[in-house]
C-alpha cells in the first residue's frame, strides 16, 4: 500500500511539473522584428478603402467621397552607403470593379534606425526603429513643417480593422491636439508582417462664434480614413 501511495505521489508531481513547463512555454513571448511592421519588397501591395469628408464654412453638410487606393512596391535602389530606397506606386479607382489608374509615386528610405517617407515633395520621419514605447520623435524633422512629436502605443496587441483581425499590431500617434476651437488628430495602425493597416487623419476648425464656441460644431476642415481591405505580393 505504501509503494502504491508513493507511485501516486510521484505521478502527481510529474504531471504538475510537465504542466508547469508547458505553461511557461505558452506564456513565453516570441520576439518581434520591428522591421516587419513595415515590410518592404518589390511586388508587395496593399489595397485600402478610403473615406473622406470635407467641411466648408457656410455649408450645412460635408462633401463625402469614397474610393480605393493601392500602394505597390515597384522597385528598389541602393545608395553608396547601402541605404535602400523603395519606390511605391499609388493607384486609385472609384469602385472595386473599375481598373486601377496610377496617381503618383512616393519613396520610402529604410535606415537601420528609421524609415523616411517622401511623398508630394515632403519627407516625413514615419517610424523610429527599433519600435519602443518610450521613444518619441519629430515626424517633421526632415521638412519645414511645424514639429510634431510622434510616439508608439499598444505595441504587439491584437486589433480588428474593418472586417480583418490582426494578431499583432501597433499604433503610431502622429498628432492629438484638441481644444475648443480646433481638432487635429493623426493615428496610424501597423500590422506585423503587413504594414500600414489603417490611417485616420482629422483637421477641423471648430465654430468660434459667441453662440457656438465650445459646442464642437465643425466650421471647416477634412477627415480622411484609409482601411485595409487586401494585401499580398504580386507574383
Amino acid at each position: 500500500m505504501r509503494n502504491f501511495t508513493h507511485i501516486i505521489r510521484v505521478g502527481f508531481f510529474s504531471l504538475f511539473a510537465i504542466s508547469l513547463i508547458l505553461s511557461c512555454k505558452r506564456d513565453r513571448t516570441e520576439p518581434v522584428d520591428s522591421n516587419n511592421y513595415y515590410p518592404l519588397e518589390v511586388g508587395r501591395f496593399l489595397i485600402y478603402d478610403v473615406q473622406e469628408e470635407v467641411y466648408s464654412a457656410g455649408q450645412a453638410n460635408p462633401v463625402k467621397k469614397s474610393w480605393q487606393e493601392k500602394d505597390e512596391v515597384d522597385r528598389v535602389s541602393t545608395d553608396e552607403k547601402g541605404i535602400p530606397t523603395y519606390t511605391i506606386s499609388r493607384s486609385r479607382r472609384n469602385t472595386a470593379t473599375e481598373y486601377w489608374q496610377k496617381e503618383k509615386e512616393f519613396t520610402v528610405q529604410k535606415y537601420p534606425d528609421k524609415l523616411l517617407t517622401n511623398i508630394d515633395n515632403q519627407t516625413f520621419f514615419s517610424l523610429a526603429l527599433p519600435v519602443d514605447p518610450k521613444v518619441k520623435w519629430n515626424g517633421n524633422s526632415y521638412n519645414n513643417l511645424d514639429a510634431q512629436n510622434y510616439h508608439y502605443e499598444d505595441l504587439n496587441k491584437p486589433v480588428t480593422v474593418g472586417s480583418q483581425s490582426f494578431d499583432k499590431a501597433m499604433v503610431v500617434v502622429e498628432r492629438k491636439d484638441t481644444s475648443i476651437i480646433n481638432r487635429y488628430i493623426g493615428i496610424k495602425h501597423y500590422g506585423l508582417g503587413v504594414g500600414l493597416i489603417s490611417d485616420d487623419q482629422t483637421a477641423f476648425e471648430l465654430c468660434q462664434n459667441d453662440d457656438c464656441i465650445g459646442s464642437g460644431k465643425i466650421e471647416s476642415g477634412r477627415h480622411r480614413s484609409r482601411i485595409i481591405v487586401e494585401f499580398g505580393k504580386r507574383l
